[in-house]
């Protein structure tokens, strides 16, 4: 067996034995062809038990049926009911075979009990693998995709009736669990929507938040990203993969170093705790601690280190993992240019270019709120390209355009409304949008133009005015002949006795008089101050030109006196 050499008679479904010749391998093709079905089936995001009802429906023979109709010398008289009723155990059983990659897998069980003749399924690490020994059905990348998928736990909603391919592939951004998949039904036409949210929260087993997101945004999303890198690798192939080389470098040297920093942490910790347990246990010794604390804090600290060998353990196979990842660049443009410029996210595109989608917490309320979303793509992880300028520009055409739509979605609704109040009003009216009404002024029928016409024509309208301030009129005025009026000096009410009175009482009247006469006396006085001022003004002014315009006598003004010399002289 550690040679390599068969020691069972049963062959994998699949192949068919040389004859004379028991090591040998070779494809039987209608079997094979079976076996392709299932892990396409697979591939394409369908359960188990989905290719299991396929196969049924399809009328495929299962394994037992199929051997002994074909092969008699390989059947080894199984039992079966229905030839073409395929289980959901021989469905796993052929997803998990490594020899459809053309290795032989030896050593798949041991005998427990050899009298009782029990036999248990062997581990991975006790079984021996011999690769490449016979012809593969299946290629090892389509092997990894369907396993890749197996892997992931596509967890149905609450009512297991509903499922998402998006299960499995969402991870919380803060506690790094799975995203849980939940359903209700749409308030506008009762649709079933698909949303997702932390698995944290929704169990509550953390205080991490909801990470709320709808599966259809996810969705948008992901085609996004697909078109925008079909763009990038159809402008300019070469550029786009050196900037995944280099982006790839940086990651590279960005995450071992922070790997090791928390690796650091986690063990000195680990290393103070181990400090912390022999000093314990010396002060058990020394008399210095109960037994009973002793105990206590020495469990306290035997969990934390549990725990923190368990994260340290996570986290040198995630370091582990990441340093064997390969970046397969050629073959993600391959895929790339495979679909290229798609018009949706199909499960054969899904399966072969997501690795996982991680979700942060939304931020911001309203037009405002934002929820940043990282999809990790096969072969070469996160793809975190700079938009460019004509990006977006595009992107806000694309936002302009998308209000447009809203708005014009929105007046749709409006108008639709006001039409369904309009019918709906018509058909309580009789077919008519209005009903018929009286005039109040003439007492004559007729059919208005609008519900809030009241009168039949602008002459009655106008007529029931005049008609309503007259009597308005008369009821105020009452045995009076003029109307009230309002005293223009103690601004009292009162009823005029002619059409000239303005004042209520011969005190008024009097007061006004007053008021009159003294401002007429302080004008008066006013304007005889302002014509007094004016003529002063007018003599000043008379006076100086008069005195500039008087000539004065040279023989009139007084002589110098004479010097001593002109004296002597």
């Amino acid at each position: 067996m550690k040679d390599g050499k068969r020691c069972s008679g049963s062959i994998p479904y699949g192949y068919n034995r040389v004859e004379g010749d028991k090591q040998t391998l070779v494809v039987d093709p209608v079997a094979a062809e079976v076996v392709r079905h299932i892990f396409q089936l697979a591939n394409e995001g369908k359960s188990s038990r989905t290719i299991a009802a396929i196969l049924t429906e399809e009328k495929v023979l299962i394994p037992a049926a199929h051997a002994k109709e074909n092969h008699p010398e390989q059947y080894h008289g199984q039992k079966y009911t229905d030839k073409y009723l395929w289980s959901l155990s021989a469905v796993q059983k052929i997803l998990k075979r490594q020899e459809y990659l053309g290795h032989t897998v030896l050593h798949r069980s041991v005998v427990t009990n050899f009298k009782l003749h029990k036999r248990r399924e062997t581990d991975e690490a006790e079984q021996y693998v011999f690769p490449n020994t016979h012809e593969a059905i299946i290629s090892q990348e389509l092997w990894d995709s369907v396993h890749r998928r197996i892997k992931r736990v596509e967890r149905a909603s609450p009512w297991g009736s509903q499922y998402n391919r998006l299960s499995g592939y969402l991870y919380c951004a803060d506690c790094g669990r799975r995203m849980t998949l939940q359903t209700h039904h749409s308030k506008k036409d009762g649709s079933i929507q698909h949303s997702f949210r932390c698995g944290g929260y929704a169990s509550q087993i953390n205080t991490c938040t909801a990470h709320s997101i709808s599966a259809n945004n996810v969705e948008a999303l992901l085609l996004s990203a697909v078109k925008r890198l079909s763009r990038f690798v159809l402008q300019d192939e070469e550029a786009f993969a050196a900037e995944l080389q280099s982006l790839w470098a940086d990651k590279q040297e960005a995450k071992p170093q922070q790997s090791k920093q928390e690796l650091k942490r986690l063990q000195t910790r680990y290393d103070e705790l181990s400090r912390l347990v022999r000093g314990l246990y010396e002060n058990l010794m020394s008399g210095l601690l109960p037994e009973r604390q002793y105990k206590q804090l020495s469990a306290q600290y035997d969990s934390e280190q549990a725990d923190l060998e368990a994260r340290m353990d996570k986290l040198k196979a995630a370091v582990a993992e990441e340093k064997t990842k390969p970046l397969d660049i050629e073959h993600f443009i391959s895929l790339i240019r495979k679909y290229k410029d798609p018009a949706e996210v199909t499960d054969m595109m899904f399966s072969e270019l997501v690795d996982k989608i991680v979700v942060y917490e939304t931020a911001g309320t309203g037009k405002a709120r934002t929820q940043k979303v990282d999809i990790y793509f096969n072969y070469v992880g996160k793809v975190d390209i700079a938009y460019t300028e004509q990006e977006l520009e595009e992107i806000r055409a694309q936002e302009e355009q998308a209000e447009k739509e809203r708005l014009a979605r929105q007046r749709a609704r409006e108008k639709a409304y006001r039409e369904k109040r309009k019918a709906a009003k018509i058909a309580a009216n009789g077919g008519v949008s209005v009903p018929p009404k009286v005039c109040p002024h003439c007492g004559r029928e007729f059919t208005p133009a609008s519900n809030r016409q009241i009168f039949c024509s602008d002459e009655c309208c106008y007529q029931a005015r005049q008609d309503k301030k007259k009597a308005e009129r008369e009821a105020e005025r009452g045995e009076h002949y003029y109307r009230q009026r309002k005293c223009a000096v103690c601004g009292k009410l009162f009823w005029p006795t002619h059409s000239q009175q303005t004042l209520c009482s011969d005190k008024c009247r009097k007061e006004k008089h007053n008021q009159v006469t003294l401002k007429a006396y302080h004008d008066k006085k006013a304007k005889e101050n302002a014509q007094w001022n004016t003529s002063s003004k007018t003599k000043e002014q008379v006076s100086a030109t008069s005195l500039s315009e008087t000539i004065i006598s040279p023989a009139l003004l007084p002589q110098p006196a004479r010097t001593s010399a002109s004296t002597a002289e």
